[in-house]
C-alpha cells in the first residue's frame, strides 16, 4: 500500500508499505488493515523517525509531532586490546563492531553513535544505564 509520511503539514513523503502485523499474545501475526489506536509492526519503510506520521495517502494528515528526549549516558566503546584479545569471541575487529552498533540504530530510536578521537572507538549515548546495559547484553 502507497501512504504519506509527514513529518509536519509541509514536510510529506512518499512510501510504500510492504508488510503489516498485528500482536496476538506473544506473536507476530500478518493482516490486511489496522485501525487508530492499534499495535502493530509496519515494514518497508526506510528511514522512519519517532514523530513522523503514517498516513493515507490520498487523504491523510499529520498528528501533531512528539519529542524525545536526548540520550542522557555516554560509554565509550572498543576493541579488546587486552594481552588476551583474540581468544574470545569471533566478531573482534573494529568493524564489526562499528556495523553492529549501526545495525542498532535502525531498531533503536533513542540511541546515538558517534565516531570516537581514534578509528577503534565509538561513542555510544542512551536514555539511561539500563538503556545503554541491554546494548551490551545483547
Amino acid at each position: 500500500m502507497e501512504v504519506r509520511v509527514c513529518t509536519s503539514e509541509d514536510s510529506c513523503r512518499y512510501a510504500r508499505i510492504s508488510e503489516l502485523f498485528v500482536y496476538e499474545k506473544f506473536s507476530k501475526t500478518p493482516v490486511e488493515r489496522v485501525e487508530a489506536g492499534d499495535i502493530c509492526a509496519v515494514c518497508g519503510i526506510e528511514d522512519i523517525q519517532i514523530g513522523e506520521t503514517i498516513a493515507d495517502k490520498a487523504f491523510g494528515k499529520p498528528l501533531p509531532a512528539i519529542k524525545v528526549e536526548e540520550p542522557t549516558v555516554k560509554m565509550a566503546f572498543s576493541i579488546n586490546t587486552s594481552p588476551f584479545v583474540g581468544r574470545e569471541g569471533k566478531y573482534v575487529t573494529s568493524r564489526n563492531l562499528r556495523d553492529r552498533l549501526y545495525r542498532e540504530l535502525e531498531r533503536n530510536l533513542a540511541m546515538r553513535v558517534e565516531d570516537g578521537e581514534t578509528a577503534d572507538t565509538f561513542i555510544v549515548s542512551g536514555r539511561g544505564t539500563l538503556h545503554i546495559t541491554i546494548l551490551i547484553e545483547n
